[in-house]
């Protein structure tokens, strides 16, 4: 692994690069580029991304399994990049890469980390790298604390729960749990920050109260309420659940009762996995984004004649941006050919409720009153306001679903598929058209559950201490072999007795035996009533 200074030209493109994208007006955290063979960048993926990670027998069993497929020819060595957003970034480019494809991956990166900075989730935490560095030390030093068996024992249980974060998702942390310090922040009259962050509350202190406040029996009457409510809404343990709770990893790490090595060990895999959530939420956008900023820096390096070959990259960028068919979608092709309408749309005025209800198409068809708005200035608010399911739901028409190609099937697939004759519209020897008005809100449903089940973390006293889960049903049962292990290991991290409702069922797993039993079915509307009003989820008799 090299650092781009240490390479001249790498060195310079650099420089023009980031030179154009604040020319452009871009918002960028510092962004840190290296250069690594093709050993090295598999490496980097098996840690996820991050320079380092635990010794575990897992990772070094892919990587060689790896090195014999790529040995083999069976695997490609061609990794364009990767990028770990935060403040600073890190971004990894091919060292086989030519200067042409090295610009390119530099400029896609650009849109990468302004699109983590700007968005409502944003996903560029400050010294986010430097802080999994910091934890794979923490951890290595808890290996031998736990030791080798009970270590791998830990890690293996911990590792199969990561499906279960969702930091993201409407019943989070934040929104489902109240603790000490939320509920700090939630009955103060004022949230004190530090450094105007405010999720770096000071510590209470009465003296310094008495003295900045103008009157000290209010602040009297305040504490006593404050900690009245205090004492009604946390449990025991110093926190309570006021809503199903969706992050259950998340969850476990800050709740479980474990030993500080274990912690870290929660908190490492926490921390490497939760970007992921904001990947799946955003890609379309993000990747479109970054398509989008990588063309029209590129496009300025060739005029300057900073890097050959604009004919080479345009077929990397024509094949990059291939259309697929909607359940199959292309996050490069769908994102980059949307901001390009969208951008379209603004400079002409087209998204307005007046050019909505327009009913003349030959109006419609040569509406130009864009009244001198800037495109970017809106587009930068969907960034800084919206996620994939707003994006596709306000901007993906019909017209544009046939436009970019997302209802045409190979006939092979439309076969297997069971397609219906009348929902075709056209076909030839290689493809049918489908009707596109479906498949909007069939993309749509995607978002809901993002073909992951549904699990929410809604008691953690049931049955005197358990810990309860809720199986949210979209129509699709939850495999049989998973339920069981899955149990297994968070009866192992939670350290007591697990449940599990789903379909009428309840499953239990606690002191090494693994049980189920029917009870009456119980919606999710009902059991968000049920922790709203106080009551148990589930009231056994």
């Amino acid at each position: 692994m090299r650092r781009v200074e240490d390479h001249a030209r790498l060195d310079e493109l650099r420089d023009r690069v980031i030179y154009h994208a604040n020319a452009f007006g871009r918002t960028l955290p510092e962004i840190r580029f290296f250069v690594l063979d093709a050993m090295e960048f598999m490496s980097l993926l098996e840690k996820k991304v991050y320079p380092t990670s635990p010794v575990n027998i897992w990772e070094g069993k892919r990587m060689v399994t790896k090195k014999h497929r790529l040995d083999q020819g069976l695997e490609s060595a061609l990794y364009y990049e990767v990028v770990q957003t935060g403040d600073p970034s890190y971004a990894y480019l091919n060292a086989t890469n030519n200067d042409m494809m090295q610009a390119s991956v530099m400029a896609h990166v650009v849109g990468h980390c302004e699109f983590s900075e700007l968005n409502v989730l944003r996903d560029s935490n400050r010294d986010r790298t430097e802080y999994v560095m910091y934890l794979v030390r923490r951890v290595e030093r808890g290996r031998q604390q736990m030791g080798t068996k009970s270590f791998m024992q830990y890690w293996n249980a911990v590792e199969s729960l990561t499906p279960l974060i969702s930091p993201n998702s409407q019943y989070n942390l934040a929104g489902s749990v109240d603790t000490d310090l939320h509920l700090d922040r939630r009955f103060s009259k004022k949230t004190r920050s530090v450094d105007g962050d405010p999720s770096l509350v000071m510590p209470f202190s009465e003296t310094l109260d008495q003295l900045l406040l103008k009157k000290p029996q209010e602040k009297v009457v305040e504490k006593e309420l404050k900690s009245k409510l205090k004492q009604e809404a946390l449990s025991r343990r110093g926190f309570k659940l006021r809503a199903p709770c969706q992050d259950v990893l998340g969850f476990m790490r800050n709740f479980a009762p474990c030993s500080p090595a274990e912690r870290d060990l929660l908190a490492y895999f926490y921390t490497v996995h939760a970007p992921q959530d904001f990947v799946i939420r955003t890609q379309i956008m993000n990747e479109g984004w970054a398509m989008y900023w990588e063309k029209k820096i590129m496009l300025e390096l060739f005029k300057e004649r900073a890097v050959p070959g604009i004919i080479e990259y345009a077929k990397v960028f024509s094949a990059v941006c291939f259309p697929r068919p909607y359940y199959q979608r292309n996050p490069y092709h769908l994102g980059f050919h949307l901001w390009n309408t969208i951008e379209e749309a603004y400079k002409m005025g087209r998204v307005s409720l007046e050019y909505r209800e327009e009913v003349d198409m030959e109006k419609r068809q040569s509406w130009n009153k864009g009244n001198g708005v800037d495109p970017m200035k809106s587009m930068e608010g969907l960034v800084r306001t919206v996620t994939d399911y707003e994006f596709l739901r306000r901007f993906l028409t019909p017209d544009l679903i046939h436009k970019f190609h997302l209802n045409r099937i190979p006939q092979r697939d439309a076969a297997r598929l069971g397609i219906s004759r009348k929902d075709i519209i056209d076909e030839n020897k290689s493809w049918v058209w489908l009707d596109p008005e479906p498949i909007l809100e069939d993309m749509l449903r995607f978002f809901t559950h993002y073909y992951r089940p549904r699990i929410y973390v809604v008691d953690t006293d049931f049955e005197d201490g358990g810990f309860l889960l809720y199986h949210r049903d979209d129509g699709r049962r939850l495999k049989v072999d998973w339920i069981k292990p899955t149990l297994k290991n968070l009866n192992l991290v939670w350290k007591g007795s697990v449940h599990l409702i789903s379909r009428g069922t309840l499953y239990g797993f606690s002191g090494g035996r693994y049980r189920e039993m029917r009870i009456n079915d119980l919606s999710f509307d009902q059991v968000v009533d049920r922790m709203q009003q106080g009551r148990k989820p589930l009231e056994m008799q």
